[in-house]
């Protein structure tokens, strides 16, 4: 009963997903230059090399995704029993009970994102090279959050079955989209200031659309 109820909530997050990466490219071409874009794609590629080639940062990427369950789990109050990581089985939270966002925080939270975003707020304004260097780390840990959660969907973790696959895509795709644009404004030019103007813009571009969309469906006559 719980999947089907999720699968229902599914439908709608997966139009407002469609409708904020469809209008993503032409807001985030408004407020950041293409400077600014092409450092955090420098560190995409930095990361694929270092992913392919050289070595999967797989206990770095699991110290942040256990750790995020354990601070969502203290957010809800819930008894930590255990907490294990391991190479050779994972990692893993015991806990007296969970929920839908305990089971997904790992996915939608980019923990080390935001804890860099945090601390390169507080440094502001910072020299060229330190912005350059903001925006591709920002890219890398991006990359890395981005690769190891896909790896999650296709392997089935049991955090993202609990819920359903389908209804935990779409919620997190929904966070990260959403979370993408506010990563890069500590090395942007515009900084917190042009964040503030973003969203408000992004949400109008996203309602025009959907807008437009709907009436394009409504001209069709059967």
């Amino acid at each position: 009963m719980r999947i089907i109820l999720y699968a229902a909530i599914a439908f709608p997050l997966l139009v407002i997903d469609c409708l904020l990466l469809s209008t993503l490219p032409a807001v985030v071409t408004r407020f950041y230059s293409w400077q600014e874009l092409i450092q955090p794609l420098g560190g995409v590629f930095a990361y694929a090399v270092a992913h392919i080639f050289i070595r999967k940062p797989e206990r770095l990427y699991l110290w942040a995704h256990e750790f995020t369950h354990l601070i969502l789990a203290k957010l809800f109050f819930k008894s930590i029993h255990g907490f294990h990581i391991t190479s050779r089985d994972g990692g893993r939270v015991v806990i007296d009970g969970t929920n839908v966002w305990i089971d997904l925080a790992p996915y939608i939270f980019p923990l080390y994102n935001l804890l860099v975003l945090g601390v390169a707020s507080f440094l502001r304004p910072a020299p060229p090279w330190g912005t350059t260097t903001y925006l591709v780390g920002t890219g890398f840990l991006f990359a890395m959050h981005l690769t190891f959660s896909f790896e999650g969907f296709i392997h089935g973790q049991p955090d993202l079955r609990r819920s359903g696959r389908f209804f935990s895509l779409t919620l997190v795709l929904l966070f990260l989209t959403g979370i993408g644009p506010l990563l890069l404004a500590p090395g942007a030019g515009g900084g917190w200031g042009g964040v503030e103007k973003l969203y408000p813009f992004w949400g109008r571009t996203v309602i025009e659309t959907g807008r437009k969309l709907f009436l394009w469906g409504g001209s069709f006559h059967f």
